[in-house]
């Protein structure tokens, strides 16, 4: 049913339908087994065999683990169950499979990796874990298809809600199209994520996730019919995606589908991606009577709606007015939204809300360079603007708790702003996040090892049946999710530790007290998060430190480490793995567990240099500024890179105001920011 062609790291999987036997098409009798048939494939078997293959699948089944449940639909001693599935088994089966579990996380987690971070601390990259997710799913479909099942609106509708997590619209487009092929009536949640597909379209992978921002260079970069790389996924102009919506949305009225608000949030961040402010006021007017360009403290009453109401506002809509307002550069509208739609309906304001608005008023709040920076400032808001926020909504009653991704942010406005002390604060406070992660880390690790024959550090070999248990599986997910957060995290504060260097002038230009006094002991406690080799400049000269690491390179991981509580991961999972030569790679846990300590091995003489800090410390998120060279600062690129061409491996950690007057005028559940 679908083939994936991974065009480029920031394009999504394109799925195609390729010439598959259709059922009742006579290339379904050339081979197969059918519906019903007494066969189990050709590896499988009949009689007693055969009972106790049926016993062993419907188990997991019944149990329900995600990562086991794909094992057995995709295994091939499965293949007959698999095909003489009841379609109302299949479809809860398939709905195990779903994307919140094996996407959600992930695609979290990568949003604040930098694509050459994951490259150099050789994490599995998101577009891999999207293709084979995908891939899974369209070889367990082409099962039921070979075995003459036709697939139902459930079915269908699961796909769509697949590609939409993953913001794969060429994969929704092709669902969509076998769905009008089958003579099927898509319901609303049909429609909801077509559009959805639609409207992240490439989003989520690559440098596309720092190009959200509506500017006049985005809007012409992305209008191109063949957009260049970096460029790709939804479109403006001629491949304008609010106009992809717009017919969607027509279609749906002609057939009488009445949309619901997970349509019109649809809609409105459709005409965001193409800079159609209008557009979205419209909706908000004509849906929930908000009219966006009079004072909301004395517009007329809103829509009322009962909870019960498929047009009731819900966080999503909270979530896609913070996303559209601030992506249109106009931070204080979108706080008089959020805090109106939040009053008049009793709706709390959710973190994932005010994370967003944060984000969106930070790349606001850059400075902007070159000949084209005028344009560029629009919107702009102040320092002491975030800094309120972040007050604000870390404080009672909402009281968000800030991630690490907040701290970076606020400790890059303290790196402009040359505030050492703050700085120093907001890399604390990340720092602990850090520590707090590992510890989870630890203990998710410490969960495994009994299963491994490891408990006590009495080495004994593993029990296969515990190896195939729910409870094993579990833990491994949980395991594998705050691994890669803590890689994540360790990256931040690594760019951060270069940021603290990089900085000539925290102190006035005279004072000594930066170099003699603070520098040595910066270097003190940083020191797991910087390599042996690096630059620091001073008064008197360059002071160049020379050692066996440098800046960007990943973990060494053949170096055994003192302190057990603080050793790599991939370290202690290579010995493990010599330790257990019996074991067998065949389920997706145990892949997953030591998936890193392979690739490592892989990769090893394929590294590229990276740069903690190639997130540019001002303006990684204004997604336009990379057309022009100005917007870079000159201390950038090569101070203290130590770039070398053959690249030594580093040893794993031991641990890892002169802006305008431009406040916010009010805040959702607060009279001011000021």
């Amino acid at each position: 049913m679908m083939s994936i062609l991974r065009v480029s790291e920031s394009l999504p999987s394109h799925v195609s339908r390729p010439a598959w036997p259709r059922p009742g098409s006579t290339s379904i009798l050339e081979g197969g087994a059918g519906a019903g048939s007494d066969s189990y494939g050709e590896t499988g078997h009949q009689g007693e065999d055969g009972d106790a293959l049926a016993a062993e699948f419907h188990a997991i089944l019944l149990d329900g683990q995600p990562d086991q449940v794909m094992d057995a639909l995709l295994d091939p001693r499965f293949r007959g169950l698999v095909g003489s599935m009841s379609p109302s088994a299949f479809v809860e089966a398939l709905h195990v499979l779903s994307p919140a579990y094996f996407i959600v996380p992930y695609r979290q987690i990568h949003h604040a990796l930098h694509p050459w971070a994951v490259q150099v601390k050789r994490l599995r990259p998101l577009p891999a874990i999207f293709d084979e997710f995908a891939g899974n799913l369209a070889a367990i479909l082409q099962i039921r298809h070979s075995a003459g099942h036709a697939l139902g609106l459930a079915e269908y509708t699961h796909l769509l809600d697949c590609a939409r997590s993953m913001g794969d619209a060429t994969m929704a487009g092709e669902v969509w199209g076998m769905i009008r092929e089958d003579g099927l009536v898509p319901d609303v949640q049909c429609y909801n994520h077509y559009m959805e597909a639609k409207v992240w379209e490439g989003l989520y992978l690559g440098k596309a996730r720092y190009r959200t921002r509506m500017t006049p260079y985005l809007y012409r970069k992305r209008g191109f019919w063949t957009p260049n790389p970096g460029w790709e996924g939804y479109g403006t102009g001629r491949r304008s995606v609010r106009k992809s919506v717009l017919e969607i949305m027509d279609e749906m009225t002609r057939e009488g589908t009445a949309g619901d608000v997970a349509t019109f949030t649809n809609v409105i961040l459709a005409a965001s991606r193409v800079g159609h402010v209008q557009g979205m006021k419209n909706v908000l007017r004509s849906v929930w009577n908000i009219d966006v360009d009079v004072s909301l403290t004395s517009a007329p009453q809103a829509t009322p709606y009962d909870r019960s109401s498929p047009l009731y506002p819900t966080n999503d809509l909270l979530h896609a007015i913070a996303h559209a307002f601030g992506t249109n550069n106009d931070i204080p509208t979108a706080l008089r939204l959020i805090e109106f739609l939040s009053s008049r309906y009793g709706l709390a304001i959710p973190e994932t809300v005010w994370l967003e608005l944060f984000e969106r008023a930070f790349v606001l709040c850059r400075p902007k360079f070159g000949e084209d920076a005028e344009r560029r400032r629009k919107g702009q808001v102040s320092f002491d603007s975030v800094r309120n926020m972040f007050k604000t909504m870390t404080g009672a009653p909402f009281n968000v708790r800030p991630t690490i991704k907040v701290h970076q942010s606020l400790a890059k406005i303290a790196w402009d702003s040359c505030r050492l002390r703050e700085f120093q604060n907001h890399m604390h406070a990340a720092y602990d996040i850090l520590e707090q992660t590992r510890k989870q880390c630890r203990a998710a690790r410490l969960v495994l090892e009994p299963y491994l024959g490891y408990a006590q550090r009495r080495k004994s070999r593993a029990d296969p049946a515990e190896l195939q248990s729910r409870e094993f599986a579990d833990a491994v997910h949980r395991y594998d999710v705050l691994r890669l957060r803590t890689a994540q995290e360790t990256n931040t504060l690594e760019s951060l530790a270069k940021l603290l260097l990089i900085r000539r002038r925290w102190a006035d230009h005279d004072n000594p007290v930066w170099e003699r006094r603070l520098l040595p002991r910066m270097l003190e406690e940083w020191q797991d998060f910087l390599p042996e080799s690096t630059v620091c400049h001073t008064h008197g000269g360059i002071v160049q430190f020379r050692g066996r690491t440098f800046w960007g390179e990943s973990s060494r991981t053949d170096t055994e480490l003192d302190n057990e509580a603080r050793l790599d991961d991939r370290y202690f999972w290579r010995r493990r793995l010599q330790s257990m030569p019996h074991i067998e790679m065949t389920s997706a846990p145990l892949k997953r567990l030591f998936g890193p300590v392979l690739r490592y091995h892989e990769a090893y003489e394929h590294e590229d240099v990276y740069d903690p800090a190639i997130e540019d410390p001002g303006h990684e998120y204004d997604e336009s500024y990379e057309h022009d060279a100005a917007d870079e600062p000159a201390t950038f690129r090569g101070e203290g890179s130590g770039h070398t061409g053959k690249i030594p491996r580093p040893l794993a950690p031991k641990r890892q105001t002169y802006e305008p007057d431009d406040t916010f005028h009010t805040v959702p559940g607060a009279p001011s920011l000021v």
